[in-house]
């Protein structure tokens, strides 16, 4: 009898845990040219929108964006003019600031600072306290982290150094979490 009670409780546990995962999709949608990106922002989601920084200039521990990455900065404002953002955050180094800040401007807001360093903590105390639309600027290494975290997942690798384009959109339902993998 013991033994029969003991394989129902785990059957049970078991259900109850496999119940409470969420379900997290992702769909690769690949470049994508002056479409809105709003379609792929849903209504009743918590959004968090990540992209790493524009390519950089070679010089130095800190540096800014070149040319180049510049160009792709205001390419990226102009992609999330029609998007409303609540929240912009971003590293505290020039160039995911330099990214950020044609956004900012746009849409008068204040970036936040986060340690790139500290992914967990980010998502417990910032990123799941908030129910709005948040735009986070990243690295190659962090975004997938960041990703991975909010999904509580591990689905997602590091980006090539020399890939700047990768943007995803993540929308986060009560038992589901949607990925939009788009190429800016």
């Amino acid at each position: 009898m013991k033994k029969i009670l003991l394989f129902l409780l785990f059957f049970v546990v078991s259900f109850v845990v496999k119940a409470q995962e969420t379900k997290v999709d992702t769909i690769f949608i690949g470049k994508i040219k002056n479409e809105s990106i709003k379609k792929y922002i849903k209504k009743k989601a918590t959004v968090f929108i990540l992209v790493r920084h524009g390519e950089k200039q070679y010089e130095g521990k800190n540096p800014s964006l070149s040319v180049e990455g510049k160009n792709r900065a205001q390419r990226l404002s102009a992609l999330l003019k029609e998007v409303e953002i609540d929240n912009a955050f971003s590293t505290d180094f020039l160039r995911t600031k330099e990214t950020i800040e044609p956004i900012v401007f746009a849409k008068n807001l204040k970036i936040r600072i986060y340690n790139p360093g500290k992914i967990s903590d980010f998502v417990a105390k910032e990123l799941s306290q908030n129910q709005s639309r948040n735009l986070i600027v990243g690295h190659s290494n962090t975004n997938p982290k960041l990703i991975n975290e909010i999904c509580k997942k591990s689905l997602y690798q590091e980006i090539p150094e020399n890939k700047f384009n990768d943007f995803y959109v993540v929308n986060v339902f009560r038992n589901k979490i949607v990925v939009y993998h788009l190429l800016y």
